[in-house]
């Protein structure tokens, strides 16, 4: 049903919208929440579209590669026109932060290594699309979205850090993309709403580190990589055993 295809696409960023608002650095940033919630809506309308509506696909498949690719492509646009707003928070580029480059690298490590839990879920045919998707869409088309135009958009636009008296509890930019990227994948439309609460862990504590890493590395060219590794293995796990 249309409602739903809407839905799915609108209700996310809703949710976090309040907290967004609560943590901004100051009134004036309130237009980049709206760009923010803007671009994600956007997004997620291209990226279903095919989906929903059989005559956009332009590559047939059980997978959305149309979709996946129209997203791509739509980040690429969205991260043309922004990329001088979102200085110093450029982060689709290649070059890595010395600083930081060993515990990116080990975070990365344990994100592919954690797939191998997918090896005791059920097991699934062999199927070469399914491998060769998750090898190359996903990591490409959500990094280029939610880390390196989304958190640019938060970390200029929210504080630095949550404190709740002397404790702090980091990068409210970083936390807030986990969340919408948990959402993103937990929350559905169907007869009746549905919330994966185990698949919004797993992708919530996902989305949070692919962002930390993004934020040290000041790229998100760890994060594609692992990303995309690290759904390629948990197909290919339950499919060999």
């Amino acid at each position: 049903m249309r409602i739903n295809f809407i839905m799915e696409s609108v209700l996310p960023v809703l949710l976090i919208l309040p907290l967004m608002l609560l943590l901004l650095k100051d009134k004036s940033q309130v237009k980049m929440i709206v760009l923010f919630t803007v671009i994600f809506i956007l997004y997620q309308l291209i990226l279903k579209a095919p989906k929903e509506f059989v005559a956009l696909q332009v590559i047939k498949g059980q997978w959305n590669w149309t979709g996946k690719l129209l997203g791509i492509l739509f980040g690429l646009l969205i991260y043309t026109v922004l990329k001088n707003k979102l200085k110093p928070f450029d982060f689709l580029r290649f070059k890595q932060d010395s600083k930081a480059f060993s515990k990116t690298i080990w975070a990365a490590v344990l994100m592919v290594c954690s797939s191998f839990f997918s090896y005791f879920d059920s097991p699934k045919e062999l199927d070469w699309e399914t491998l060769f998707y998750q090898l190359s869409m996903p990591g490409l088309d959500e990094e280029i979205m939610f880390r390196a135009i989304l958190l640019g958009l938060l970390l200029i636009s929210l504080k630095d850090k949550i404190k709740i008296g002397k404790w702090s509890l980091g990068n409210p930019g970083v936390l807030i993309i986990g969340i919408l990227f948990g959402l993103v994948h937990a929350l559905h439309f169907k007869s009746t709403i549905e919330f994966e609460i185990y698949v919004f862990i797993c992708t919530f504590l996902s989305g949070y580190i692919w962002s930390w890493i993004t934020v040290e590395s000041k790229s998100i060219l760890l994060p594609v990589i692992s990303h995309n590794l690290t759904n390629f293995l948990q197909n290919l796990l339950r499919m060999v055993k």
